[in-house]
């Protein structure tokens, strides 16, 4: 049975990169449907947005916790390969 090895990733590197991402999508998402017709109203939008605001990071987080390593779990893959 191999252990994984940790392999950066952008979530994993730049997460709060990755939450403006989502979150810049969303609120690109609602201005786009809004300007095509769909009837939201400005509390609509704004509750949406809120959504996704709390959603966001807690997306992020899911994702990224299966790459992210604790120190020591990298340490003890690293003395491994020695």
């Amino acid at each position: 049975m191999s252990t994984p090895t940790p392999i950066p990733t952008s979530t994993a590197t730049e997460p709060l990169f990755t939450v403006g991402g989502i979150t810049a999508a969303g609120t690109a998402v609602i201005s786009l449907l809004v300007a095509f017709g769909l009837p939201l109203s400005a509390n609509q939008q704004t509750a949406i947005l809120g959504l996704v605001a709390v959603l966001a990071p807690l997306v992020v987080a899911a994702i990224a916790r299966g790459r992210v390593y604790s120190p020591a779990t990298v340490a003890r893959l690293l003395e491994s390969r020695r």
